[in-house]
């Protein structure tokens, strides 16, 4: 695969990572300037469609182009070969450390600066260049665009979310949550048609998370951000939930640090994106934080697979009281 990209390189040393569900692995390599430490993802098919993979190196390379978000710069990529499991890219390896499961360790100064360096960089993110469509990130015929995925290429913001919040709750289905599904569907099916929602997309990077950043612990300074395959042409506001709910309000149950974590976040993106809030701010915002909990729910046995019983049981808990409070404010 490596020769694919780079014919004079060999291959020193191969570490899987063990962070992720993509194929990824760290690699010693020697060029003909001496050695370098280069990162190898694949998709194999899992999770993430073929179209949608592709875009990852294509979008590390606008965002460096094109923006100060630190990223790993790409050595290059390959769409399609019969005899390599395919897509496939080579990057640089970025120094830091994978912020996974790393909230409780970092300090008050270190998670203002993590949460102030997203707003930074959603900020640049949703200013970017928009698409005409709403819908999943992917390529076709070598450049980005909007591609059909489950809930499919949509007009309008919220025909989009409304058919991926459809999916999800079909997933849920049957589950755990099963009883939750017909109130949720009754409420969601009239709440988000009634949203405004943006006129133009932006970039979604719904991801961004402490377990997609490499960090300096000790300041809290982002060295890179990670993981750009399955972004999202849509409202940056529902970027803004996402960031917030992954790195503040699933971390942690203390208000005064909530808050001034997400001051943090908003303080920075305010700060340096242009123009004022829309109007229904506060209203998008609430909807959004429910479709995302959402996401927490089905994939609650994925990311506490290797947890105990225990665990499990209260973060489903968690969930059901959160959608049994919200419902009843509403």
């Amino acid at each position: 695969m490596v020769a694919a990209v780079a014919p004079e390189w060999s291959v020193e040393r191969v570490r899987p990572s063990e962070e992720g569900t993509d194929c990824v692995s760290f690699l010693t390599v020697v060029t003909p300037e001496g050695r370098r430490e280069v990162v190898l993802k694949a998709f194999l098919g899992e999770g993430v469609d073929s179209p949608v993979a592709r875009s990852e190196p294509r979008v590390l390379e606008l965002l460096a182009a094109e923006t100060e978000i630190p990223v790993p710069e790409v050595v290059g990529f390959v769409d399609d070969r019969p005899d390599l499991p395919t897509p496939f890219f080579l990057a640089e390896r970025v120094p830091g450390e994978n912020g996974s499961g790393r909230f409780a360790d970092l300090s008050v100064g270190a998670l203002e600066r993590v949460l102030a360096d997203a707003g930074t960089h959603l900020a640049e993110l949703h200013d970017l260049r928009s698409f005409d469509r709403f819908g999943r990130i992917g390529v076709e015929d070598g450049g980005l665009t909007v591609v059909g995925d489950e809930s499919g290429a949509r007009d309008r913001w919220t025909d989009w979310l409304l058919a991926d919040v459809e999916e999800t709750l079909d997933g849920i289905e049957g589950g755990r949550f099963d009883d939750l599904v017909a109130p949720l569907r009754e409420y969601l099916r009239e709440a988000i048609p009634a949203l405004a929602g943006p006129n133009e997309t932006a970039f979604v990077h719904w991801d961004y998370r402490l377990g997609n950043l490499l960090l300096d612990p000790e300041t809290g300074e982002t060295t890179a951000v990670l993981d750009w395959a399955d972004l999202v042409a849509g409202d940056p506001i529902y970027n803004l939930v996402t960031v917030e709910d992954h790195n503040v309000n699933w971390q942690t149950r203390d208000v005064v640090l909530r808050r001034r974590l997400r001051d943090r976040l908003l303080g920075a993106y305010d700060a340096r994106r242009s123009g004022e809030r829309p109007a229904d701010f506060r209203d998008r915002k609430r909807v959004y934080h429910l479709c995302n909990r959402l996401n927490a729910m089905a994939c609650l046995p994925d990311w506490y697979a290797n947890a105990d019983d225990a665990v499990r049981d209260q973060r489903a808990a968690e969930h059901r009281t959160f959608v049994r409070e919200y419902l009843e404010r509403d």
